[in-house]
């Protein structure tokens, strides 16, 4: 089959290079079974728009954009081909959806709709309220078309609304993009990323932004630290709250255990998860949680927020740590490694449950089933 698929929202994140894409996992998956796949990904109008092939029979296209907040203004006779026979689309809430889906029929083209969120995260009220009312378009052609989502928290929030084709396809992890042999350079690792022997680095990765809950790590760290001075916090990502989280930090005297990577490329992200103790997330709105994923994967034992993302990944004291309460962090990550062997069980259980639950392969059977019915 011609495949495309669309990804509507643009962000501050997902920068290729940077990041786990889904639609890059999801369409080289697609790739190798024999797909013929278009990547679509809106970016800001002043990006770079170059077409690349990244797998065999697998494109990426980045097409420059007018937008409303996060919302593409997205022309579809213009930007998209018509001649291809399935069109997924990472529709969300995004303004745009029916549009496209009124586009796919005129054209014969089969509509899957994937979707991650059901309502507006912007800290604005006004924002929220705005694209809430607005979601009602998108709400409507999910009731038309079914739809294929990522967690079961979607699932559940838009049987609510009256959606009832619902199948769940969790976001699954791009094994092209994993360092199989993570375990035979745990000795050099240290040396290479300028790291000390015998501390214990809490890695924070992600958007430093409100909608993360980045501060909160502050109280954690503060805990830790007091626990134990071999504690060091590594944070790796940019944002707007980058400056606050720094002064916080050093209003409780902790600027020299801090450890500022800035951006890292996804091809180096492995050292760091493999160099780390624990991993910290403390987002409450996460739709997935690819560097949850990430972490897991290398063994690294995950300490997060409850979250639909999290929610559905993690096996709560089996496979990571769920929290409603920051503050009960701190005590969990020194209990976990005040004893012998339990955060490597942890890690180990982590990385089977990734490589059983979170391939892309059920996604790619619901396409397929999708497709043809």
């Amino acid at each position: 089959m011609r495949i495309g698929l669309l990804v509507l929202s643009v962000g501050n994140f997902g920068n290729k290079g940077f990041y786990n894409l889904q639609e890059v996992g999801l369409g080289k998956a697609l790739g190798r079974k024999g797909h013929t796949v278009n990547i679509y990904k809106c970016v800001h109008k002043n990006q770079p728009d170059q077409t690349e092939e990244i797998a065999p029979n697998v494109f990426f296209h980045p097409i420059g954009v007018s937008t409303i907040g996060n919302n593409s203004v997205f022309r579809c006779e213009t930007m998209l081909d018509d001649s291809m026979d399935v069109l997924i689309c990472f529709s969300d809430i995004q303004l745009w959806t029916s549009r496209v889906y009124r586009w796919a029929v005129r054209h014969h083209i089969k509509f899957i709709p994937y979707v991650g969120i059901t309502h507006s995260t912007s800290t604005s009220p006004l924002i929220r309220t705005v694209i809430n009312f607005c979601a009602g378009s998108a709400y409507n052609t999910y009731k038309k078309t079914g739809v294929m989502v990522k967690t079961n928290a979607v699932k559940t929030e838009l049987t609510q609304k009256g959606v009832t084709d619902i199948q769940v396809a969790p976001v699954g992890i791009d094994s092209g993009l994993l360092h199989n042999d993570y375990r035979l350079t745990d000795r050099d690792l240290l040396k290479t990323l300028h790291l000390k022997q015998g501390l214990k680095y809490i890695l924070m990765v992600g958007r430093i932004e409100y909608d993360r809950n980045p501060l909160d790590v502050v109280t954690v760290f503060e805990a830790l630290h007091e626990s134990d001075e071999k504690y060091r916090l590594m944070i790796i990502g940019e944002g707007s709250l980058k400056e606050e989280l720094s002064d916080n930090l050093a209003q409780k005297g902790l600027s020299d255990y801090v450890i500022w990577a800035g951006q890292i490329p996804n091809s180096e992200m492995w050292k760091y998860y493999r160099a780390s103790t624990a991993l910290v997330s403390f987002s409450r709105t996460e739709i997935f949680g690819m560097s949850i994923l990430e972490a897991m994967y290398y063994e690294l034992p995950v300490f997060v927020m409850h979250a639909p993302g999290p929610d559905d990944i993690i096996v709560d004291k089996e496979t990571g740590f769920l929290f409603s309460d920051p503050q009960e962090m701190a005590p969990a990550i020194s209990d976990c490694f005040g004893k012998e062997f339990y955060g490597r069980e942890i890690g180990e259980k982590a990385h089977k449950r990734v490589l059983e639950r979170f391939s892309w392969g059920d996604a790619v059977k619901t396409v397929e089933t999708r497709a043809n019915n």
